[in-house]
């Protein structure tokens, strides 16, 4: 568990690194196992970790003989996965991990004359991961309009780039203003504020897991690269070639659709993992009959989430 860099302000964090150099690494980690051990004696709590929990594992903890041990025991599991999701990582754990891997995922850049038969096949889903990209500008006071939209499910991504679509581009207003089919992705204001002044598409049914990582104490917004290891233990790549490229050439790089999809894909896996990690956490609570550990600003729009997941 990541105490120190979780408790421990960046600038803070960068103070340590800058005073003791090579070796602040090693007092980074000291000082955090000295704290989680102290915490596992405690709350007598060391196995099963949080991450390899199920619902029942969790639960189980909350039958013992006197019920203070168990709500003691649950709100330091409770502040485990708290820790491990809100604990920004930093760019040498970044370079270690996995890739974030696309495959076995079809990737479609959609054509007029599927664009009905791939809405209609969209319109099925209860969650849908959601992104857009926009041609960046090196002028001032010049903004180029939304070029693409980038829709994923669990095992495809859609790409409807405005250049291919022209006009046709706006009959995603359907799908995307349907408020029984959930969009998530990130940092979102942006995407949905660009749509309903271009083509006065209202997004509706949104989570930003920006915003779904606030609220269990992330102090910054934590942006895809770090949600991506927070909630998938794995790096995703952004360049910023990519990212700054021309997103209205016809067709698309390669690795412009692979940065597109990844990012659309990425969001939805990470909300169905949000989903999974919490889970156990809403039931507990409910079996002790404790408040919430899960904020009401999360159970209120997730509720349906975690009793589908159980």
């Amino acid at each position: 568990m990541k105490l120190m860099k979780y408790c421990i302000s960046p600038s803070k964090l960068a103070w340590l690194r800058k005073e003791f150099g090579k070796d602040a690494n090693g007092l980074i980690a000291a000082m955090d196992a000295a704290g989680t051990a102290y915490l596992d004696k405690l709350n007598a709590v060391t196995e099963p970790q949080v991450e390899d929990m199920a619902a029942a594992d969790v639960e189980s903890i909350c039958k013992p003989k006197t019920q203070q041990p168990a709500q003691r025991q649950l709100a330091y599991l409770w502040l485990q996965q708290r820790v491990a999701l809100a604990t920004r990582t930093d760019e040498a754990e970044l370079a270690a991990l996995a890739a974030f891997d696309l495959h076995p995922l079809h990737i479609e850049v959609v054509q007029p004359s599927e664009l009905y038969s791939v809405l209609a096949r969209l319109q099925t889903e209860r969650v849908l991961g959601f992104d857009t990209e926009t041609r960046a500008s090196f002028e001032r006071g010049v903004q180029h309009p939304l070029s693409l939209i980038q829709i994923a499910t669990a095992d495809a991504c859609y790409l409807f780039q405005h250049a291919i679509l022209g006009e046709q581009f706006a009959q995603v207003k359907t799908l995307l203003e349907d408020e029984n089919i959930l969009k998530v992705g990130v940092g979102l204001r942006g995407d949905t504020r660009a749509l309903k002044r271009q083509w006065d598409i209202h997004v509706a049914s949104t989570l930003d897991l920006n915003w779904a990582l606030a609220q269990l104490g992330a102090d910054k917004e934590m942006g895809t690269r770090q949600l991506v290891v927070a909630l998938l233990g794995a790096r995703i790549d952004k360049p910023k070639k990519v990212t700054l490229s021309n997103w209205q050439q016809v067709p698309l790089s390669d690795a412009q659709i692979h940065y597109a999809a990844a990012d659309a894909l990425a969001a939805l896996k990470c909300f169905n993992a949000l989903i999974t990690q919490l889970t156990p956490f809403y039931h507990a609570s409910s079996a002790t009959k404790a408040a919430p550990l899960i904020p009401l600003s999360l159970i209120v729009p997730l509720a349906q989430y975690f009793e589908d997941a159980e």
